[in-house]
């Protein structure tokens, strides 16, 4: 059975975070940030650790940024648009990775 939701520690808080909440995850440091709809909540590690516990519709386009296919709205000029107005931009060869994943997830071959 899969979670529907990440536990993450900061700063002597333990905080449940719905899966269907983040829109992408970023790995800033020493420190993974999960962008949210309305906040980012932070945690100490490293990327690898949560992209185990993350849903096949989670996507790594690089070593910073793992993001939510279901919320993505648009691509273009080496930026991915999210649902609640996020943005970011990357490189060349990361954003035609995720450009072919996003494809992949909304048009699903039989």
């Amino acid at each position: 059975m899969e979670k529907d939701f990440i536990i993450i520690k900061f700063k002597g808080q333990v905080r449940k975070i719905g899966l269907e909440d983040v829109i992408f995850v970023e790995q800033d440091l020493r420190k993974v940030l999960f962008h949210l709809h309305s906040e980012v909540c932070a945690t100490y590690g490293k990327l690898e650790k949560y992209l185990e516990q993350l849903p096949q519709e989670f996507y790594q386009c690089n070593k910073s940024y793992v993001i939510n296919l279901e919320k993505v709205i648009k691509m273009n000029d080496q930026t991915i648009y999210f649902s609640d107005g996020q943005e970011i931009r990357m490189g060349r060869q990361s954003f035609h990775g995720a450009k072919k994943a996003f494809l992949k997830f909304v048009l699903p071959s039989d």
